[in-house]
């Protein structure tokens, strides 16, 4: 079992983001994901020890709007210092597509990445690290920011690294949908902002 997971490991958080790297597709970068997912999706179903009652926490509103302030400090600050032409640029040069964007991100993107990364892996690999949240949250963190590679440039996956240990938080000590909303709100400020061309 251990040698199958460590197999699984491998294809799913190494093999895949790297091959995405070198194919340089968006549209085959979302295919994977799709199809990750409901990879993921069938192993779980299957596996008795999972229960889906973990997804059914309630969302702590308080935690989300706290990060809501915090993101659009840190994403304008970010934004002002290191790419200051670009603050604001997608929904005032494109508005129709932005607004697409905020109203698609959060199910077409995020919801798939939070079952691959935060539902699955924590579960499927708890015991492989003897359950260390610790360890498990610093290997999320790793091989979260290394998918990012595929968009080919170091603003996702520092934005990424600095962000995943917070989504991996809010899914162990909060709620699935917490996670799912804060990440959504990451990835809206940032389209916002005028970071999104790094994330696409």
């Amino acid at each position: 079992m251990v040698s199958t997971l460590r197999l699984e490991f491998f294809l799913f958080f190494i093999f895949l983001p790297s091959a995405m790297f070198f194919i340089n597709s968006t549209k085959i970068v979302f295919m994977v994901l799709y199809t990750l997912s409901f990879i993921t999706f069938y192993i779980l179903r299957r596996d008795k020890e999972f229960k889906y009652s973990v997804l059914k926490k309630k969302i702590d509103w308080k935690f989300i709007l706290v990060f809501f302030f915090l993101s659009l400090f840190a994403g304008y600050f970010y934004v002002s210092i290191i790419t200051p032409e670009l603050l604001f640029d997608f929904p005032k040069n494109n508005f129709s597509v932005w607004l697409l964007v905020m109203l698609g991100y959060p199910f077409l993107s995020v919801v798939p990445q939070e079952f691959i990364y935060r539902v699955f892996f924590f579960h499927r690999y708890k015991n492989w690290f003897n359950s260390n949240i610790s360890i498990l949250t610093v290997t999320n963190l790793f091989v979260f920011s290394y998918a990012h590679i595929v968009f080919s440039n170091y603003h996702a996956i520092f934005i990424t690294a600095l962000i995943s240990p917070i989504f991996s938080y809010a899914y162990i000590k909060k709620s699935f949908f917490t996670c799912v909303i804060i990440h959504s709100i990451g990835g809206q400020i940032i389209f916002t902002l005028g970071l999104g061309k790094f994330f696409y």
